[in-house]
Formats: C-alpha cells, structure tokens, sequence
C-alpha cells in the first residue's frame, strides 16, 4: 500500500510541474509573438484559445494534486484499518 501511496504523491507533483512548465511556455510564447508582430488581429484570434488552455492548465495543475492527495490519504487510511482488523483475527 505504501508504494502505491508514494506513485500517487509524485503524481501529483508530476502533474502540477508539467502544467507549470506548459503555461509558462505557452503564455511567453504568446507574448513573445505578440510584441513582435505587434498585430491586432493576432492577439484577437488567440486569446481566446490561450484563455482556454491555461483554464484547462490551471485545473490540471490544481486538480489531480488534489485528487491524487485524497486518494493518498484515503489508501493510508484503508492500510491502517485493514491492518488493525488483521490483528485482530491474529
């Protein structure tokens, strides 16, 4: 139960890291592109779709860390009450 414990904690910091690193990418990428081409119809067609992605980001990057911590405490709470009904049928 403890390994399964362990995968789910790097999980979710697995997740969280990965959509950091995304979001920081695609936000630059954007404002990088946006101040050199200094067009208006550009920025007009893809904020829309960056908005989009960070949302979708965002709650990866919160969410699975939460769920996967949930998950966490809920397999060590099952281990210890399964443990402690083994010791009682000892």
């Amino acid at each position: 139960m403890e390994s399964v414990a362990n995968f789910l904690g790097s999980l979710g910091s697995s997740v969280f890291r990965l959509a950091a690193v995304l979001f920081l990418i695609i936000n630059g990428t954007a404002i990088v592109a946006f101040a050199l081409t200094k067009s208006r119809h550009l920025v007009n067609e893809w904020t829309r779709r960056i908005v989009t992605i960070d949302a979708v980001l965002l709650g990866a990057g919160l969410g699975v860390p939460l769920l996967a911590g949930a998950a966490k405490l809920t397999v060590k709470l099952l281990s210890g009450v399964t443990g402690g009904v083994a010791a009682l049928l000892k």
